[in-house]
């Protein structure tokens, strides 16, 4: 029984954490020749959220906004981890901050009207990741250990649960899984 339930509690653990990164993409087309344009979407990173670019064209730019109203802007390019001289280190921003995406006049001439900026990203956001997700048995020839589910809606009150079906709701939840030898 207890084999039974140790492979149930192995795949929700499993599919909680495929969960805990968003992956998404941003895309506009120029439709103005004034220099600057803006795509209409945002990102917002709350405390603690860390966001990595996977691919981008090599012409987009990223406005960074700080909470204090403060903003720089960065090469997509090389946050993406494109770089002239061959090496790869792709970039992660962490929050709090908002991102909007932007096209720039290259050498004084807008981008032509129908060009597409791009760029895809994924997201973690904080709380979501786990340092592992499974828990190692060691081989021991005698003994018991007792295996938890356990849930949270704060990360520090826990409670024991049992494998099963929840229900979404309004604030977090939480799981781990204890081991416990008696």
């Amino acid at each position: 029984m207890k084999s039974n339930i140790l492979t149930v509690v192995v795949l929700l653990a499993g599919s909680v954490l495929s969960q805990a990164a968003e992956y998404g993409y941003l895309s506009f087309t120029a439709t103005t020749t004034n220099g600057v344009e803006y795509d209409d979407e945002t990102i917002t990173l709350n405390a603690g959220d860390r966001i990595e670019f996977t691919a981008t064209d090599f012409n987009s730019i990223i406005q960074l906004t700080l909470p204090d109203s403060s903003s720089i802007n960065l090469d997509l390019g090389l946050l993406a981890g494109n770089t002239s001289n061959g090496t790869y280190t792709r970039a992660q921003i962490a929050g709090p901050c908002v991102l909007q995406m932007f096209e720039q006049a290259s050498g004084g001439f807008p981008p032509p009207i129908g060009t597409v900026a791009y760029a895809s990203y994924k997201i973690t956001r904080a709380g979501t990741e786990n340092s592992s997700s499974y828990i190692t048995v060691p081989s021991n020839p005698s003994g018991n250990f007792e295996l938890k589910l356990q849930t949270s809606t704060d990360l520090e009150t826990w409670s024991s649960t049992t494998p099963g079906v929840f229900p979404y709701g309004d604030n977090a939840k939480f799981f781990r899984l204890v081991m416990e030898t008696p």
